[in-house]
């Protein structure tokens, strides 16, 4: 069994402050609300070639204080979200954040994720961001990892695009 770190949790701010962040937006041809129920679906983001598996693990409705647990391919390391913001305007806006509260990955100390979905007249436009703090240990790596991390956080919003593009 591989140890869990906690993590220190993040609010909306740490999206703009973080030492590094990642964000891609796309216009994804799919109706808003088939979009945003799929992303809390019973397996999200199973699309995503860098996803081993991702499961919510509370239970419905989800909103504020939902928990999901994701594990990274090839089962490099899991982590439980908690999410602390969740607003719904069905048709027409959609936006969560969570923070990682525990991971199997050692060094970081915080790790957000953020999403937005907006009506548009074609389709919907989806916003994702990313934001990472390492422990003192991990800060250099991080520098050094950094195209790398971002390499993986656009291929998942590629996997996304092409699977709400089918």
């Amino acid at each position: 069994m591989r140890p869990i770190f906690n993590l220190t949790e993040v609010d909306l701010e740490f999206f703009d402050s973080a030492p590094h962040r990642y964000s891609f937006s796309a216009e994804i041809p799919v109706d808003i609300d088939e979009m945003w129920s799929e992303l809390g679906g019973e397996a999200p983001l199973s699309w995503c070639k860098l996803v081993k598996s991702a499961q919510y693990i509370t239970e419905r409705p989800f909103g504020l204080g939902t928990r999901r647990r994701l594990t990274l391919m090839p089962g490099l390391a899991t982590v439980e979200e908690r999410y602390f913001l969740w607003n719904e305007k069905p048709g027409e806006r959609y936006e969560n954040a969570f923070s990682v509260v525990k991971s199997s990955a050692p060094g970081l100390k915080r790790f957000g994720e953020y999403t937005l979905l907006e009506k548009t007249p074609t389709g919907t436009r989806f916003t994702w961001k990313f934001a990472i703090e390492g422990q003192l240990l991990l800060k250099p790596g991080l520098l050094v990892a950094g195209p790398v991390l971002g390499l993986a956080f656009k291929s998942l919003m590629n996997d996304t695009e092409e699977h709400f593009s089918r």
